[in-house]
């Protein structure tokens, strides 16, 4: 059941850069496919009706190893970031987020999710590799979906 999900035309990867965050020197960079959830795909033609509740606004981050599936609807032990911008490259929309020194520190982050306005979890990630958030490090994302 799961592959019908991953082999569904739209589809999305998010993109990070962890740096230093004194120097700006690139400490580890990943890209990672992601997982549009059930209610994702609801929010998405909600958004095409115009619901305003329906816009990705925001990014969550949080701590739950277990791996995505369609009924999720959370994120574990989330740490809110605000979208910053949003691009429209070739039939896609890229939603950038930066979590700063300050955000989301003692927080190991296993998990990624993009949240519509209305705080509807849209897709998921879980990574094997955890990171521990200190006020060491700074975070760019850019989070695509291609449709």
């Amino acid at each position: 059941m799961i592959q019908e999900y991953f082999n569904r035309k739209w589809k999305g990867e998010l993109h990070v850069i962890i740096r230093d965050s004194l120097t700006y020197e690139v400490i580890n960079e990943f890209i990672h496919r992601n997982l549009i959830v059930d209610a994702g795909y609801a929010a998405a033609t909600q958004s095409l009706a115009g619901v305003a509740g329906a816009a990705i606004t925001s990014v969550q981050v949080g701590t739950s190893t277990t791996q995505p599936a369609p009924s999720d609807t959370a994120i574990t032990g989330a740490a809110l970031i605000p979208v910053e911008s949003v691009e429209y490259p070739d039939f896609a929309a890229r939603f950038n987020f930066q979590i700063d020194a300050n955000t989301a520190n003692g927080m190991s982050i296993a998990e990624w999710g993009l949240i519509t306005r209305d705080g509807r979890l849209f897709s998921r990630i879980v990574r094997d590799e955890i990171i521990a958030k200190t006020d060491a490090i700074e975070i760019l994302g850019a989070w695509t979906i291609n449709l």
